[in-house]
This record gives C-alpha cells, sequence and structure tokens, in this order.
C-alpha cells in the first residue's frame, strides 16, 4: 500500500511548510524573500532533479515507461482542458481558476514524494509528466492569460526544465552519464527540491489572511474540481484503461503518472498571473489550499488507484 508512506512523507514537506510560515509569522522572514527561492528552484534545483532523471541506463523497459507516463499524462491534461473549457462556458471562470484545474504542481511536489517512497531510479516517469507540462503551459496556458499569443516555441525551448529534459534525454538515449563530483552535485541539488518547495509555499502562506479566503465561496469549487471531481476522473478512467498491464511495471509506473496528475495547482500559474494583473494574490491562494487539501486527496485517490488495477 502506497497511500500509508505517501501521507508520512507528505507529513513530512508540511512540517516544513509550517515552519517556514511561523517564521514569517514571528517577523524573522518577510513573504517577498520566497522569491529568491523560487527563482532558485525554478532556474536552479529543479533542472537538476529532471536532468538527474535521466541519469539511468536505458532498457527496453524504461523505454517502454517513459512513453507510458508521457501517454498517460497527454490523456490527463486532455481531461483537465475540457474541464477547463466547461468551466468557462457554463461558471464563467477566470483565467486563474481555469488554469488552477489544468496545471498541477508535479515538478514541486511529486519528485521529491517518488525519489523518496520509490526511489531515485522512478523519478524519470515524473519527467515524462513534466515534459508535457512545460510544453502545454508555454502554448495553451500562455493564451489563457494573453489570447494575443499563439504558441512560443522560444519559451517552450528555452526554459529551464525543458532543456534540462532535452539534455536529459539526449544523454540517455546516448547512454552518456555524469561521474565524479558533477555527478554528485547534480545529486546534492537534487535532493533539495521537496524543502525548498515547501519553505516557499509556507513563507506564502504566513503572510496570507486566511479568514479572507475562507469568505470567497468560488476557490473552493475551483479546489473541489481540481483535487476532487478532475483528479476522481482522471485516476478513474486511467486505472480502467488496461494500461497498467501492457508493460512491464506498468502499474508503478501509471501510478507515478497518476500522483502526478493528482498533485495541486501549479506554482507557476502565480507567476504568470503577476505577470498579466490577473488577480495573483487569489492564484497564490488556490495554490496554497490545494497543497493543503492534497494531504488527504492524494492518498486517497492512490489507495482507490490500487483497489482498481489490483
Amino acid at each position: 500500500m502506497i497511500a500509508i508512506p505517501l501521507i508520512q512523507k507528505i507529513a513530512e514537506l508540511f512540517l516544513i511548510l509550517f515552519t517556514a510560515a511561523g517564521l514569517v509569522k514571528a517577523g524573522i522572514l518577510k513573504s517577498e524573500d520566497s522569491r529568491v527561492l523560487s527563482r532558485l528552484s525554478l532556474y536552479f534545483v529543479t533542472p537538476c532533479v529532471i536532468f538527474n532523471s535521466f541519469q539511468t541506463k536505458l532498457t527496453p523497459e524504461i523505454q517502454q515507461g517513459l512513453l507510458a507516463a508521457i501517454l498517460v499524462a497527454c490523456g490527463c491534461e486532455a481531461l483537465y482542458f475540457l474541464a477547463s473549457w466547461l468551466m468557462k462556458r457554463f461558471w464563467h471562470a477566470t483565467e486563474v481558476e481555469r488554469a488552477s484545474v489544468v496545471f498541477t504542481n508535479a515538478g514541486n511536489l511529486i519528485l521529491p514524494i517518488v525519489a523518496y517512497i520509490m526511489g531515485q531510479e522512478w523519478v524519470i516517469y515524473v519527467s515524462g509528466y513534466i515534459l508535457v507540462f512545460n510544453i502545454l503551459f508555454w502554448s495553451f496556458g500562455l493564451r489563457m492569460f494573453d489570447s494575443s499569443k499563439g504558441m512560443d516555441l522560444k519559451k517552450i525551448l528555452l526554459n529551464p526544465n525543458m532543456i534540462a529534459a532535452i539534455c536529459g534525454m539526449i544523454c540517455l538515449f546516448a547512454g552518456m552519464q555524469l561521474s565524479g563530483p558533477l555527478k554528485i552535485a547534480f545529486e546534492d541539488v537534487a535532493t533539495m527540491i521537496g524543502p525548498l518547495s515547501m519553505m516557499i509555499t509556507g513563507m506564502i502562506v504566513g503572510s496570507m489572511n486566511f479568514r479572507g479566503l475562507f469568505e470567497n465561496r468560488r476557490i473552493w469549487m475551483v479546489i473541489l474540481l481540481r483535487m476532487v471531481v478532475t483528479s476522481g476522473a482522471a485516476v478513474l478512467l486511467v486505472s480502467l484503461s488496461g494500461i497498467p498491464s501492457l508493460i512491464p511495471s506498468g502499474r508503478s509506473i501509471v501510478m507515478i503518472a497518476l500522483l502526478s496528475a493528482t498533485a495541486p495547482s501549479a506554482s507557476n500559474i502565480n507567476q504568470m498571473a503577476i505577470i498579466y494583473n490577473k488577480d495573483a494574490k487569489y492564484a497564490s491562494a488556490i495554490n496554497v489550499l490545494t497543497t493543503l487539501s492534497c494531504i488527504l486527496t492524494m492518498p486517497f485517490w492512490m489507495m482507490i488507484y490500487e483497489m482498481l488495477v489490483g
């Protein structure tokens, strides 16, 4: 049962989150300090994690598993985009609300969880989901916030996470692996991702007025759609699709993709909201509350998945 170690790891990460929030409440840290850590995470730590995940020997099983993870990622994101279209048509949802349902925080949260529970060799399948995420976020996601822009290939290809994924795949297929101090450096930096991402979120939490958030009824609908309705639909459809039984270790590989698919709303949405003046505080609130709710929803959906696939 993965639900129990998943709960344990999420609880450990949340202890870091609440500690950082307490430091902000005590005046030792400022919420604005999280911007520096955010840049460090986005442009340095996460790319190292992604590149390091491809530092393994390519086998037919890994190749099939990576393709399966990408296929599941595409299917889940297609489902989420359908939900986004329905939200816009029937609920008049804002850009922030729709993006919060479509895009998940797979990089910051799922990478350390998978590395802890299953081992570093399984992180490569999270990178498959992140690859799909980056392509969709910097194309269709960008158009959500700025309809005047089409697909920005430059932003897609020059995004540090995408560069790391491309370089990692080149090394994987070429059979190139790091060694010595360089290998150790990448591995050491990669271990920072979980604590660092929780510190950043905690610093935001420490500056927020939760009483005001609880009075906003729309935010609860977004949380319900992201963490329950769409995540549940993704788990049920993928579990019943037969994909987990098609490849070696398919059960575990698909579970990793579903962990990424059922993760909280992406922190990138807040950054996009700041750039395009689309209510960044609301985006941060959704990110924080979906992150807090995942300690219950993610273990539950993984338990349902294990029951369905046997």
